[in-house]
């Protein structure tokens, strides 16, 4: 029989289980690095992350609700985690100078449509103030419900709303300048 990840969380609190926490980690470790290393752009620390956070179970197992969702508490220590990281003095985020030089540098080569949207895809996504790129990364690229935002950043869904308008709006905008038509014009010769 295949156990809810809310009755492996029972079996960690009552039995100190191993093998449920395994469980866990196997079924949550990929998405959880794959959101490390979106808020983060940097693998090492997504993995650091991902390892840090299941210690973090273990050591605060007895702070989870069996009646609340594990994947909605797992992620808000995740989204915890970024926010703190992100007031810290040693972590170090691309300035968008040098996330331009990189996809300018990126951009100037012959690039394949797919190729340079998802450059300039990153590159906004990274333009994003922190609570905008938590909504958005939980939204569109984790497939959370309005009402698991909300659970996870510890706001109303109202609030959730307003953050996803104004991230929607602001990647809108710094796309723009991808148009394929306008192709032609970064390999032009004057």
């Amino acid at each position: 029989m295949l156990c809810s990840d809310e009755e492996l969380m029972v079996e960690i609190i009552v039995h100190h289980s191993h093998p449920a926490l395994a469980l866990l980690h196997e079924r949550y470790s990929g998405k959880l690095y794959g959101y490390f290393l979106k808020m983060m752009n940097d693998r090492e620390k997504a993995s650091d992350f991902v390892q840090d956070i299941f210690l973090k179970i273990m050591e605060k197992k007895h702070l989870f609700d069996p009646e609340r969702k594990f994947q909605a508490w797992i992620f808000t220590i995740a989204s915890n985690m970024c926010k703190t990281a992100f007031r810290s003095p040693q972590f170090v985020a691309l300035s968008s100078e040098e996330i331009d030089q990189k996809s300018h540098g990126h951009l100037s080569e012959n690039l394949h449509e797919k190729e340079r949207f998802k450059i300039l895809y990153k590159r906004s996504l990274n333009q994003l103030e922190m609570h905008h790129k938590t909504t958005f990364i939980l939204r569109y690229m984790e497939n959370f419900s309005l009402n698991d935002i909300a659970e996870i950043t510890e706001v109303s869904v109202g609030t959730v709303k307003s953050r996803l308008f104004y991230a929607t709006q602001k990647m809108t905008k710094l796309l723009h300048e991808y148009d394929p038509r306008q192709e032609i014009n970064l390999f032009k010769i004057n």
